[in-house]
């Protein structure tokens, strides 16, 4: 009987949790649409690609949302560094998301936001950490 009355106290208290923090994967957690879907990247910085910034080429890009994950893919050609070969090297992240009605924000697995941004017709524009603007679209 203890166990069983630990285990449901133990589940109400994650319950809890998880609605108090609006977890992108909780009901009520995102008050925006739902963005699933796949999504290419089409610019950097507002340049088309192959884009250069800084001291990167961004050769393509794509994020796969679900339900209530995300994973990116960036191809990247650095001019010093990486694998050097002409193909450029695959970048991987991902993580949870989460959505207002304007907004979206991607986070890591560790609920750290890795980037926010705006919604757009076809799409969304997220700014990376270091500033740098990707604009997405379906």
């Amino acid at each position: 009987m203890r166990r069983v009355v630990a285990t449901v106290f133990a589940l109400s208290l994650v319950a809890c949790r998880s609605s108090d923090t609006g977890g992108p994967t909780e009901p009520g957690g995102r008050t925006g649409p739902d963005i699933s879907g796949t999504y290419t990247l089409r610019t950097v910085d507002s340049k088309a690609l192959p884009a250069i910034s800084g001291d990167s080429t961004f050769l393509s890009g794509q994020i796969v949302i679900n339900d209530s994950t995300w994973k990116q893919t960036i191809v990247v050609r650095y001019a010093q560094g990486g694998s050097g070969t002409a193909a450029g090297d695959s970048l991987i992240q991902g993580g949870l998301w989460t959505t207002t009605p304007s907004t979206v924000k991607l986070l890591d697995l560790g609920l750290s936001e890795v980037y926010t941004g705006t919604l757009t017709s076809n799409g969304f524009t997220i700014s990376s950490q270091t500033s740098t603007l990707l604009a997405y679209s379906k």
